[in-house]
């Protein structure tokens, strides 16, 4: 009897070692060497978006993406390839177990209105803010109806400044954030870049500016949501940041005077004087500032282009034949400056936008990789005739 009870409970012992390991071997692929959890990249969608050829990597807490990689001019919607950008994007939408917060200027990509239904559906919350400039756009009121029909949470910013944030929070440790609209355009024809962050705590602050844009709190009327504007990811830092609660100006223009030895840029849109001064002084102080700034924008009311060409600052129009969506600084080969926030007063003063200042390793190496290709198109523009 006693001998039998030994070989069951022996048996019990190994079963459970087994569970243990599955478990174990599970979380692995789940659970960052920091203890944050990762939504798997890996999932795809390839009856709905064909596949790009670049694969995220699991594991890193700071990811970047850019759609040039993808662009193909003229761009033919038939023989589209999605960029790694939207791939990773839908599959962590996908991922989903509690929450989804997006808030975005434009939102018409049809694959990602039925990932946010399919997300509602499995007991997500979802959450989006956006702004109602552009439904009159049918594919936007289409998408924007669909959540509504769904009761999905949706609020518009019904007001003359935009709403002009692009970030997604996804079970309130995964954001998203950049110049990317959540758009067939800015998808598959603009130059656009989108950074994936792994942070819990900087989630914190991204899902209270959604609560208050949820509220209908836009604009002048929020408050600073930013209880740890600065966090730490290995050897990176980030600073992050909301307009126009945040005095984002100043940020960037003391970014600007303490370049060394040089400023790379690009610009959609390029009107804030404070900034132009900024990057005419460090061109007098020896420092290389070069740019290219989008070519319907370089002639518009209060652009700083004649200036910075007036201090002999090498900057040119873009050559992408759509759009050049890009809002980024790099300085001295370690700082970006990324995010939703371009240039311009509005988006100090009236907007709701979202800026990032990252140091460390890689990031930097990334943009200017995408400053160098789109400073090529800019020298060889692209025809498209479409």
């Amino acid at each position: 009897m006693n001998t039998r009870r030994r070989r069951l409970d022996w048996r019990g012992v190994a079963l459970v070692l087994v569970i243990l390991v599955v478990v174990a071997l599970y979380d692995a692929t789940l659970v960052e060497t920091d203890g944050t959890i990762i939504a798997p990249t890996q999932t795809t969608r390839a009856t709905d978006v064909p596949q790009a050829a670049v694969t995220p990597v699991v594991g890193d807490a700071l990811l970047v993406y850019m759609t040039t990689d993808a662009l193909v001019y003229p761009d033919v919607p038939a023989e589209r390839t999605a960029p790694a950008l939207y791939t990773a994007f839908l599959a962590d939408i996908e991922a989903a177990q509690a929450s989804i917060d997006i808030a975005v200027f434009d939102i018409d990509l049809p694959e990602l209105g039925d990932a946010l239904l399919a997300a509602h559906a499995r007991g997500v919350t979802v959450r989006v803010a956006y702004d109602d400039e552009n439904l009159t756009d049918a594919r936007v009121a289409k998408l924007i109806g669909s959540l509504q029909d769904a009761q999905i949470a949706v609020r518009a910013d019904e007001r003359e400044p935009f709403m002009h944030e692009k970030t997604a929070v996804i079970d309130r440790r995964i954001v998203w954030t950049g110049s990317w609209n959540m758009t067939l355009n800015d998808t598959y024809r603009n130059n656009n870049s989108m950074v994936r962050i792994v942070s819990p705590q900087m989630a914190i602050g991204y899902v209270a500016e959604a609560d208050q844009l949820m509220s209908g709190l836009f604009g002048v009327h929020k408050q600073s949501t930013a209880p740890h504007p600065v966090i730490t990811l290995g050897k990176r830092t980030v600073r992050y940041a909301f307009s126009p609660v945040d005095g984002i100006n100043a940020q960037v223009v003391s970014a600007l005077d303490a370049a060394k030895t040089q400023i790379r840029f690009m610009a959609f849109s390029y009107t804030d004087p404070a900034i132009g001064a900024a990057m005419v002084r460090a061109k007098k102080r020896g420092v290389d500032v070069r740019g290219v700034m989008e070519k319907q924008n370089v002639r518009g009311t209060g652009s700083v282009f004649p200036l910075l060409q007036k201090a002999k600052v090498d900057i040119v129009p873009d050559g992408n034949c759509y759009i050049m969506h890009h809002k980024s600084i790099v300085i001295d080969t370690s700082t970006v400056i990324t995010g939703s926030y371009n240039f311009t007063k509005s988006a100090e003063k009236s907007n709701d936008e979202n800026l990032l200042i990252i140091t460390g390793e890689g990031v930097a190496a990334q943009f200017l990789t995408e400053y160098d290709r789109v400073r090529e198109r800019a020298d060889a523009p692209q025809v498209c005739n479409s």
